[in-house]
């Protein structure tokens, strides 16, 4: 897995490339300090996970992510911001967006989305709570899931219970992480 780090503080970029690094799923890290270095790199390259800098000298990092998100829809972000509670971005730019960590929080904050992205907790799961995440992720409800595994409605909602309890999510949460895992990896 190749992961393109973009902060223009270079103490900063070599920091957060060492952590990324120490990830034995990244194969490869890029260091850019500009949008136009990320963009060079993210041609000769395709990049699979980035964390961008929002504010970058030659341009904004949410402009930098989404086109990142044109040459590989697939691709993972993390956005690193001094100010989380102003950002926005485009509804396309949200559904890549797996992380958004404000600069003020220590380095524990981006190991553990790190980890949730590169060894998601799903992989614990049994065959049959893995089927009825994976079908959660594509947007089934209890009743639809129970139809097509036929099974009762009250089977289900156990299942999702002890799933949710496994991965120590709330329902909502439950929802969104099989959805992201789905646009993460479409053929489960």
């Amino acid at each position: 897995m190749h992961c393109l780090v973009v902060e223009d503080q270079q103490i900063l970029l070599d920091l957060l490339a060492t952590i990324v690094d120490a990830f034995s799923e990244i194969s490869t890290v890029s260091k850019a300090t500009s949008c136009a270095q990320a963009v060079a790199i993210s041609k000769d390259m395709p990049v699979d996970l980035a964390i961008l800098d929002l504010h970058l000298p030659d341009g904004d990092g949410s402009e930098l992510g989404q086109r990142l998100v044109q040459s590989n829809p697939s691709i993972r972000l993390i956005v690193l911001t001094g100010a989380p509670e102003d950002f926005q971005s485009s509804r396309e730019l949200r559904e890549s967006i797996h992380a958004l960590i404000d600069k003020r929080d220590s380095f524990d904050a981006l190991h553990h989305s790190l980890s949730r992205i590169l060894q998601p907790a799903h992989q614990n799961l049994t065959p049959r709570q893995s089927e009825i995440f994976n079908l959660i992720g594509a947007g089934k409800t209890t009743k639809e899931i129970a139809h097509i595994l036929n099974n009762a409605t009250s089977t289900i909602e156990s299942h999702r219970k002890a799933i949710a309890q496994k991965l120590k999510l709330s329902g909502a949460e439950l929802i969104r992480e099989a959805s992201l895992t789905r646009q993460i990896n479409p053929r489960q």
